[in-house]
């Protein structure tokens, strides 16, 4: 799960310096969790801010184990260098087991905890809500090309995160329906994930000088 996260939010990897980061700036992962960091088009002394997702795996969630994760989170993940330049934090709790009520209230901070069969919600999640805010922004600030141009980016972003989910969707249906292959098409599909497997490497290459939190 978490080198798939990785390898849809890379499409920012080679814009970083475009917006003042380096790309080892906007990640940081550790062995169950990732934060991932893109920039928006709000500037704070001539710094572009930052919108933060963090990616937490967890075999079961309650309330309580909720509220421990989150804290755990602040406590492995070092961001004081960059909090002053955060404008808005999205958590994703994704767990094989949930026990609870969870309300999902966005915002500034938003949480959301999701079963794990539902992953793809995750990507649905983030884009819609990049596509709200640039869309709110476009109607609201008349200009600055390049505030303009990183909401292109955020578009851009946003639907091929779209587009990976109805991808998982696929999948999901795909393996819940059990359908009989003939095996030409079993020889097939490992050719395809050999061939996934081959590009996620070529991504993950990239990150190889990443801080690792052990």
């Amino acid at each position: 799960m978490i080198s798939d996260i990785l390898h849809n939010f890379s499409y920012w990897l080679p814009k970083a310096r475009d917006y003042g980061y380096s790309a080892t700036d906007l990640y940081m992962t550790a062995e169950n969790a990732v934060v991932l960091l893109i920039p928006i088009p709000i500037l704070l002394n001539g710094d572009y801010k930052l919108w933060l997702f963090c990616i937490y795996k967890a075999e079961k969630v309650t309330p309580r184990i909720r509220d421990m994760i989150l804290t755990e989170i602040s406590e492995v993940f070092d961001l004081t260098k960059l909090s002053h330049l955060i404008e808005r934090e999205t958590y994703f709790i994704i767990a094989g087991v949930v026990r609870g009520r969870f309300t999902p209230k966005p915002g500034r901070k938003s949480i959301y905890v999701i079963k794990a069969e539902y992953v793809y919600k995750v990507y649905e999640i983030i884009a819609k809500a990049i596509a709200g805010f640039t869309k709110s922004f476009r109607k609201n600030v008349k200009y600055g090309e390049d505030l303009l141009v990183l909401c292109d980016n955020l578009e851009t972003f946003a639907e091929r995160l779209r587009k990976r989910a109805e991808e998982l969707k696929v999948e999901i249906k795909s393996t819940t329906s059990s359908p009989t292959h003939h095996p030409s098409d079993i020889g097939n599909k490992d050719r395809d994930k050999a061939e996934t497997r081959e590009e996620a490497e070529q991504y993950l290459a990239l990150l190889e000088k990443a801080r690792v939190i052990k």
